[in-house]
């Protein structure tokens, strides 16, 4: 049992699986869950992922020695300044946040030295959202990233790293800029990249009604993602706009080099760009994470 009492802030998909997996694994004394609705707290409840939820920031706050803040990024910062003055010193908070560098800024701040912030982003998910598609091995083998600073205590870096490593989840330390530059490409364009796809079908669908019987599996695979919380993927883009937009820039690119292939019909230039694609995707995109 690593902590006595752990408040989860966000008792979602990640929050959810979080305090499933504690509670499974015999982490934690108690877990807390803090709740936006009534409704929320009492599904968190029954699918056993806390002990008891509340919608009450004081009631789930107060005593725990680690918070987890997994609302959506843009709550994050403002969540924090509301549990500022209800978390015990020497407490860890820590988050699941999708981008790093403001909210690390941020609520470093807002705690100061009286609870120890570790900026957080667990690396497992789906694009099915709430507590009831919870559950307990979510984070087995999963990269779960920090992003401490110069300021952040040792020991608080050394208990989440222990407490990762417990989940079955595999640690690594990040600054949060590279953090935030890096997920843009891996992981938020992608998000776009789906929805643009979408919202491409749309524009056919309006053509004809043809359209909708001709999906492939290609397209239900690219555009997976694109069934995520809408709430979610905005705030994350809003996070992260600096280092999207660049990438934006450098898809436009691509896209444009593969137009002029097919106007200059370079069979040649466009079997070597699905190719190198191909060999990349299949080192990576199968590889079984360790």
């Amino acid at each position: 049992m690593l902590f006595d009492t752990v408040c989860i802030a966000g008792v979602g998909l990640i929050g959810g699986s979080f305090g499933l997996a504690l509670r499974e694994r015999r982490l934690a004394r108690r877990v807390i869950g803090l709740t936006r609705r009534e409704e929320t707290a009492r599904a968190a409840q029954q699918v056993g992922a806390v002990d008891f939820a509340t919608t009450n920031p004081v009631e789930a706050a107060r005593g725990a020695d680690l918070i987890l803040l997994a609302p959506p990024v843009g709550q994050i910062t403002p969540l924090c300044e509301h549990l500022a003055p209800i978390v015990s010193a020497g407490a860890i908070v820590t988050d699941a946040g999708s981008t790093k560098a403001g909210i690390v800024r941020d609520c470093g701040a807002v705690f100061g030295a009286n609870a120890m912030f570790v900026g957080g982003h667990p690396m497992a998910g789906s694009e099915r959202t709430g507590v009831e598609n919870a559950h307990g091995n979510l984070f087995e083998k999963a990269v779960w990233i920090l992003t401490p600073t110069a300021d952040t205590p040792e020991t608080a870096v050394n208990r989440m790293v222990e407490l990762i490593e417990a989940l079955g989840a595999v640690p690594l330390l990040l600054d949060a800029a590279l953090h935030d530059s890096l997920l843009a490409v891996t992981s938020h364009l992608p998000h776009v990249t789906a929805a643009a796809l979408v919202h491409l079908f749309m524009a056919a669908q309006n053509q004809t009604e043809f359209a909708q019987h001709l999906i492939a599996t290609g397209w239900r695979d690219s555009t997976r993602v694109a069934g995520g919380s809408p709430e979610m993927w905005r705030d994350i883009c809003l996070a992260n706009a600096p280092a999207i937009a660049h990438n934006v820039e450098d898809m436009i690119a691509q896209l444009e080099e593969f137009r002029d292939m097919l106007r200059d019909t370079d069979g040649e230039r466009l079997y070597r760009w699905f190719d190198e694609a191909r060999a990349v995707r299949t080192k990576h995109g199968y590889f079984p994470r360790s």
